[in-house]
């Protein structure tokens, strides 16, 4: 018989989280999962990838399709309601099924919503992508420090994406949770991924030297300190092009400093790809500005895509590297992203990085990543 297995997200969209999941639904043993997402909002950019390989539910109905304006305004109304009322209330609301196993896959409130499960039998696992210290947003939904901590205590087991999230997991809610939060790294598809870059983009490059980044327009991301140092590195004569992939509710902010310093013609902002892939696959470098990550999906795909990371000393990214020099970390600050880049384009050079990602990316495989996810579920 097979597994019944829920998945509970706010939502699908272009986040690293909502790309993991999409990821898993894809690649997991249908003969032994049955596989259930629930999401607070049907939207995101991952919607159609997860409805074609499981069953999506929705808590609310698809606001773009509504027309009459009562049901718009009911729809407001429902969504604050999920938010404010009981989460053990909401649970019987909009969990119909018995599953097997419960995961709350991202933090804040679905981790909430699964700890309160009225399924006495099922087990249940949260998933933490983040440095919870830095990126600290989860604490939001929770009245108080020792709420939130006793949250945790109702999962059996805590996964935290690398060691650091893991570590920096135990340093906000102490060394209660020791014993049952374990480390499992995301599942990348490289077969797919180098595919997909493969395929032609109606866009290219004018400088010579050419960088990407990828990532929601939040504080987390520092693009702020990105496009700064890059203002700079300008005005000093260095030739270089920055894309940034991406949406979100800072991209505004990053545009109009953009438009003002006049950056446009080697900073540019490409909004939110489907497929990032070859977008990456013509730069030659990512770089990843963030004050706070888990363990950077986008960081991973490049570095199967053989190109260098040049990145902020953020979590995850040494394990990521391992052993091989894929890139250069920096110091988590505009300073550091500044010297690092200043260093990298004086040396011109990215060739040695490009020997080390190739090494690297063959300890990235899929099939090894889901056998992991799946002992889980079967455990």
């Amino acid at each position: 018989m097979k597994k019944k297995v829920l998945f509970v997200i706010e939502s699908l969209s272009g986040g690293g989280a909502e790309k993991v999941l999409s990821t898993i639904v894809k690649n997991i043993d249908k003969t032994k999962f049955d596989i259930t997402v629930l999401t607070v909002v049907k939207i995101g950019v991952y919607v159609e990838e997860v409805e074609k390989y499981c069953t999506l539910i929705s808590m609310l109905p698809e606001y773009e399709k509504l027309t009459n304006p009562i049901d718009k305004i009911k729809y407001k109304v429902d969504y604050r309601k999920i938010y404010k009322e009981d989460c053990a209330k909401i649970y019987k609301k909009y969990v119909k099924n018995v599953y097997d196993v419960e995961i709350a896959f991202v933090e804040g409130f679905v981790t909430k919503l699964v700890a309160n499960s009225t399924n006495k039998y099922s087990k249940k696992y949260a998933w933490i992508h983040t440095d919870m210290i830095k990126n600290n947003h989860a604490d939001d939904n929770y009245s108080n420090f020792e709420e939130h901590k006793k949250i945790y205590s109702k999962f059996d087991t805590i996964f935290a994406v690398s060691e650091y999230v893991k570590e920096v997991f135990g340093e906000k809610f102490g060394n209660e949770f020791k014993e049952k939060t374990k480390i499992q790294y995301n599942p990348v598809d490289s077969q797919e991924i180098e595919k997909l870059a493969q395929k032609p983009i109606n866009d290219q490059y004018e400088k010579q030297v050419k960088f990407i980044a990828i990532g929601r327009f939040v504080e987390a991301k520092g693009f702020d300190r990105l496009v700064s140092s890059a203002y700079k590195l300008h005005k000093e004569g260095y030739e270089f092009e920055v894309w940034i992939l991406g949406q979100g509710e800072g991209k505004n902010d990053i545009g109009q400093y953009i438009k003002e310093n006049q950056m446009q013609d080697y900073f540019k902002l490409k909004g939110f790809q489907e497929n990032p892939y070859p977008y990456i696959q013509a730069a030659d470098a990512l770089i990843c500005s963030s004050r706070a990550e888990g363990f950077s999906t986008v960081a991973t795909e490049a570095l199967i895509l053989n190109k260098p990371i040049f990145t902020t000393d953020c979590s995850g990214m040494r394990e990521l590297f391992g052993e091989y020099q894929c890139g250069i970390i920096c110091e988590n600050s505009e300073n550091g992203i500044y010297d690092m880049l200043h260093n990298v384009l004086e040396q011109a050079d990215f060739s040695p990085y490009i020997d080390y990602c190739k090494i690297r990316a063959k300890d990235f495989t899929i099939r090894k990543r889901m056998s992991e996810i799946e002992g889980i579920l079967n455990a």
